[in-house]
């Protein structure tokens, strides 16, 4: 059904957590893929904390590359990139989200469940709907394979870390198929002193370079995204 992509570093106890709330709340069997770091000084606490079958081991490198590995693995129709931090509340999570897609021949959809962000999150309202106007805090977001098997990727390559879940959302809001979806619900409590955010924030200047690529690539290369996403779609018709 439904498959997490989820790079993680320094934080065992939260990839736990993901997998439990995940698995307690859940109404199929979710695929977990970790992708952990061989040099993660935490490294011996993941493998006593998960199942071996959840996570991958290998070099340090850009949470990108992390999440579209894990996209390539993945063996579920519905892809989601996810962070650890991330505690699933709403029971039968899976089956609302993958209900969604089935309204769609084409599964071409981009479902981005609540996460309590912004503070005045309840402006978006409790309806689902497709969104086109106000941004959506879109930090955890699910796609069909449909989806990445058009485009290549799950995480455009050109990022690092950050501007995945903007350039996602301004390719799926362009086909009006951006859907917000209050009826999930993730809790998510970002993590602002440990090692692994430190790595993200401040290692290689990542969120100045994200940004200048952002500012580069958006236009051309959105535009590039939705017309062949718009063919995809259209071969339905």
């Amino acid at each position: 059904m439904i498959s997490f992509c989820c790079p993680s570093r320094g934080r065992p106890e939260l990839a736990k957590r993901l997998v439990d709330t995940a698995t307690e709340t859940q109404k199929y069997d979710t695929e977990f893929l970790f992708y952990l770091n061989d040099d993660d000084e935490t490294l011996e606490q993941y493998r006593d904390l998960l199942d071996e079958k959840h996570y991958t081991i290998g070099p340090n490198q850009s949470t990108c590359f992390s999440w579209n590995l894990m996209c390539e693995k993945a063996s579920n129709d519905i892809l989601m990139l996810m962070g650890d931090d991330v505690q699933v509340q709403t029971q039968d999570w899976d089956h609302l989200i993958a209900a969604e897609f089935s309204r769609y021949e084409d599964k071409i959809l981009m479902v981005v469940p609540a996460d309590g962000r912004p503070k005045n999150s309840s402006r978006l309202g409790s309806e689902v709907k497709i969104w086109n106007d106000t941004p959506l805090p879109a930090a955890h977001f699910a796609v069909h394979k449909n989806w990445t098997n058009t485009l290549g990727w799950l995480a455009p390559v050109s990022f690092w870390h950050w501007h995945v879940d903007s350039y996602t959302q301004k390719v799926a809001r362009k086909l009006d198929r951006c859907l917000y979806l209050p009826t999930v619900t993730f809790k998510v409590k970002k993590i602002l002193t440990d090692n692994a955010g430190k790595q993200i924030r401040k290692n290689l200047n990542i969120a100045n370079r994200d940004e200048y690529v952002w500012k580069k690539i958006r236009d051309r290369y959105v535009s590039a995204d939705v017309n062949a996403l718009s063919s995809f779609i259209e071969s339905f018709q």
